[in-house]
């Protein structure tokens, strides 16, 4: 997996999966809306990472 050789914090997976666009061309999300969407679920993301943490 990329997350997996990615020697930052950069890429992460998350159990955050249910997008839904209404328009063609929505689906482009820029770097900003992805940082937004990380901070709406920052607390899921380091909890979710901190029980995997053991497997890394």
């Amino acid at each position: 997996f990329c997350e997996e050789s990615c020697p930052v914090d950069s890429i992460v997976e998350t159990r955050i999966f249910e997008y839904h666009f209404e328009k063609r061309g929505e689906n482009v999300i820029t770097k900003q809306q992805l940082l937004a969407i990380g901070d709406e679920h920052e607390k899921q993301i380091a909890a979710d990472r901190a029980v995997d943490a053991r497997y890394r």
